[in-house]
């Protein structure tokens, strides 16, 4: 090819044909470097995600955080929720205006504080201390599901979600998988009810303290780069009382007032399933559940992600089978569920169920059903409100919700464990009823998902201007 060379008097001017075959060969592109590719922001997300919810979710394997008594910890864990609720709508905003980067180390702040205050509770029975570590966790959170949620969604391409929405599931399970082998350990000859030894915490708040540093990896959106060439929309709202105004224009649209059932259900079997464990099984029994039982979330997770992912089947089509697979495992655990609280409160006394001995199997089984259902759902509205999301902020702004209304629904459930005296057939047929009557709504945002959507999406993150994005944006909020 020819070397550099200009035509006289064209310079500034368009080339002709023949000037333009003499021009250079383009310059060969730059390597891009690995930390600003997509996989290694979902690493990223993973590690955070392992080190700092996923010990928390180990210590909730265990039944009551792995106290004697579940309900000072339930107690605790409601005000968790209750603030957790109420700051992750705001915090789709506010990490809008700050930056993933730092929406996500902030989350992983208070979950040390958190594992700090069981520990207090478990060697001297101070709840005080464990009450401000759970409503510093609660704030944190918020500020990191919300981030999380969006990163996990809004990096990759939107044929690749599902994908990475299962690689992160299985992240979040490898905590407690990894928390419940040390628990498992540390545990194992405790043949009675009671609470884990006082060590298995201090190795879940060292482990927990990792998170921060992990979480300052993180690149901002608009220097990631994904392998088919399409750009992260990175809009943002002039101001923050804009942005704000965005979240609740988008809290009142239809299509969110519709999804709110499914979103408050979603995680509301997570109180009842830590009081079932912490009343009704051993020690050494509740470590083999928080090991073991993650594993189902796992496997559900990737289920779903083969499904949801596959572009041979039509969209709408895929989220259809998703959905009515889901409900049917979940509507089944809660039916189980009544038939074996009745067994146990027609007993003459409780059980305490040791591994793999009488009753422990149809018992634990249920556990285990609990995870896989519930896992698939989350994973499923996480898709969901992907595929109607036009660009990352506005995807942050939904996650918010989401994740603010599912904390909302675990804040009145843990908050139905804190009393001792509990009748455990209203948890069930509040599980019940609610995931039932989230079906009829659910489906009428299914079915008003076009086969195109996901195609819309990468054209709006890849070739749009600011102004076309900004209206796709109203439009998609005003649906």
């Amino acid at each position: 090819m020819s070397g550099t060379t200009h035509t006289p008097g064209q310079t500034g001017l368009a080339p002709t044909p023949d000037s333009a075959s003499s021009r250079s060969p383009s310059p060969i592109a730059k390597a891009k470097p690995f930390f600003r590719s997509v996989p290694f922001q979902i690493v990223v997300a993973c590690g955070v995600s392992f080190t700092a919810p996923g010990m928390w979710d180990a210590l909730g394997g265990l039944g009551a955080g792995g106290a004697a008594e579940p309900y000072a910890v339930s107690a605790a864990n409601a005000l968790v929720y209750g603030l957790f609720a109420v700051v992750c709508v705001a915090a789709g905003a506010i990490n809008n205006r700050i930056g993933l980067p730092y929406g996500l180390a902030l989350g992983a702040i208070g979950y040390p504080l958190y594992g700090a205050g069981l520990y207090t509770n478990n060697v001297s029975a101070n709840t005080w201390f464990m009450l401000f570590g759970s409503a510093l966790c609660g704030i944190s959170a918020g500020f990191f599901w919300a981030a999380e949620a969006a990163i996990i969604i809004g990096y990759p391409s939107p044929g690749d979600r599902a994908f990475y929405l299962a690689v992160w599931q299985t992240a979040k399970a490898a905590g407690p998988i990894v928390g419940g082998a040390i628990n498992l350990g540390l545990n194992a000859n405790r043949k009675t009810t009671g609470s884990v030894s006082s060590s298995t915490y201090i190795v879940f708040i060292v482990i927990m303290c990792l998170g921060l540093p992990i979480a300052l990896c993180l690149s901002p959106a608009n220097k990631v780069w994904r392998k088919d060439g399409t750009v992260i929309s990175t809009p943002r709202a002039p101001t923050w009382g804009a942005e704000f105004k965005a979240v609740g224009k988008l809290f009142a649209s239809r299509r969110i007032l519709l999804l709110l059932p499914a979103f408050f259900i979603s995680y509301f079997y997570n109180g009842f399933m830590s009081t079932w464990l912490a009343t009704y099984f051993t020690v050494r029994s509740r470590a083999f559940s928080s090991f073991f039982t993650n594993f189902a979330g796992i496997f559900s997770s990737f289920m779903i992600a083969t499904l949801l992912d596959n572009q041979k089947i039509h969209i709408k089509s895929r989220g259809r089978i998703a959905f009515v697979s889901i409900i049917f495992v979940l509507v089944g655990t809660w039916i189980w569920a009544t038939v074996l609280q009745k067994q146990i409160y027609d007993a003459s006394e409780p059980p305490a169920y040791d591994w793999f001995q009488g009753g422990f199997g149809k018992s634990y089984a249920l556990v285990f059903f609990w995870q896989f259902g519930g896992q698939a759902f989350q994973q499923f509205l996480y898709w969901l409100v992907g595929q109607y999301a036009t660009d990352l902020s506005d995807l942050s702004r939904h996650t918010g919700i989401l994740r603010g209304t599912e904390a909302l629904g675990q804040t009145v459930a843990w908050a139905m464990q804190s009393e001792g005296n509990a009748n455990h057939f209203v948890s069930i047929g509040l599980n019940f009823g609610i995931t039932v009557l989230c079906v009829f709504p659910t489906w009428l945002v299914l079915s008003a998902l076009e086969g195109s959507h996901e195609e819309d999406i990468a054209s709006a993150e890849g070739s749009l201007g600011d102004g076309e994005e900004e209206e796709i944006g109203s439009k998609a909020v005003a649906k």
